[in-house]
């Protein structure tokens, strides 16, 4: 199946409001085969442009204000006060060795220094490049059906991210280190800055999982009967 067909099915079986998002990243810049925005623009927002607007995009770390969202990425090493805890101290959490608990559960491949210098983003359907990673956007019962799309040929549980710090950019950098699929919750600066909805999770999957898994697994399950939205049970005599 082409990357279009593949994003063709997730919409026909559980109805997404957004594109599905394709993500690479680059070692070197020089590799992006467009040119980042000449303003800054955080991962979050380049990410609503592809999904939303179906936009091809492209990011480097010195032309995005958020500093957690280029940490978890690995676009920057982690940045001090994202390892002291002072960084959430008042906004998240109570004191500094809480939030150095809190930032410590905050998946961050900075945590092992600087590893990529850009990423590239696109719609699934319209990727010029082969992603490493593909987001996905949706209501809790949409992301139950992409869980059962994983689970149905090895019964293995989804990862999920319960910090809610940073999310999707938590959610790529762990799909790059750990290979396997992640939940996340949103945080208010992808809501904020990136237009999510207060009704929608993320869920980040390495590509080779959605393309050679989830879309066979989806198939098998839509055999069953509609995934989404789930058929209301009528069958009872109202008294």
């Amino acid at each position: 199946m082409t990357k279009l067909e593949i994003e063709e099915l997730f919409f026909r079986h559980i109805k997404l409001e957004t594109r599905p998002v394709a993500v690479v990243m680059h070692r070197d810049r020089n590799q992006l085969s467009r040119k980042p925005f000449p303003m800054k623009m955080n991962v979050c927002q380049l990410i609503s442009l592809a999904r939303h607007a179906g936009r091809a995009v492209a990011g480097v770390p010195d032309r995005m204000v958020c500093a957690i969202g280029a940490s978890c990425t690995g676009l920057i090493a982690t940045t001090k006060p994202f390892v002291t805890g002072e960084a959430a101290v008042g906004k998240y959490t109570a004191d500094r060795e809480a939030g150095r608990v809190f930032f410590s559960n905050t998946f961050k491949l900075g945590d092992k220094g600087k590893v990529y210098d850009a990423l590239e983003l696109a719609p699934l359907g319209e990727a010029a490049f082969e992603p490493a990673v593909v987001l996905f956007y949706g209501n809790p019962a949409q992301i139950m059906r992409l869980v059962y799309s994983v689970v149905w040929d090895n019964g293995e549980k989804v990862a999920a991210d319960t910090v809610a710090e940073a999310a999707v950019c938590s959610a790529i950098g762990f799909v790059l280190s750990e290979d396997r699929p992640v939940i996340g919750f949103p945080c208010a600066g992808d809501r904020r800055f990136g237009g999510t909805q207060n009704h929608e999770l993320v869920f980040a999957a390495p590509w080779h999982t959605v393309r050679d898994a989830m879309v066979v697994n989806l198939e098998a399950l839509a055999a069953q009967g509609p995934l989404y939205p789930v058929p209301p049970h009528v069958f009872y005599e109202p008294v």
